[in-house]
């Protein structure tokens, strides 16, 4: 007997928006000087560390106009942590290199 199963929701367009001008209405301050980019995972199960990833949270923060690149002049360190706990949240912290 064959089935036909089906997602129960179709799946979205993550890639809808295809232009580099910042998302919100409001004017964004970029940060003028390099950066460093400390991912925290609050998860209820714990992920391998090297399955944490911040390519997709950098790209973000480069199309939400709070950094011109993401190249290695802007972005000086990229760092991870995470931990046990609900509710699961990630949270991003970014600071200005002087």
């Amino acid at each position: 007997m064959l089935r036909n199963y089906r997602a129960a929701n179709p799946s979205a367009n993550m890639e809808s928006c295809s232009s580099d001008a910042p998302l919100g209405k409001e004017k964004i301050t970029r940060f003028n000087s390099p950066v460093r980019i400390h991912i925290h995972s609050v998860r209820a199960r714990l992920v391998d560390p090297d399955g944490i990833s911040a390519k997709a949270v950098i790209d973000g923060i480069v199309k939400a106009g709070l950094l011109a690149d993401d190249s290695s002049q802007y972005v000086k360190k990229v760092s991870y942590s995470q931990e046990k706990g609900r509710p699961e949240k990630t949270l991003i912290h970014i600071t200005s290199v002087k």
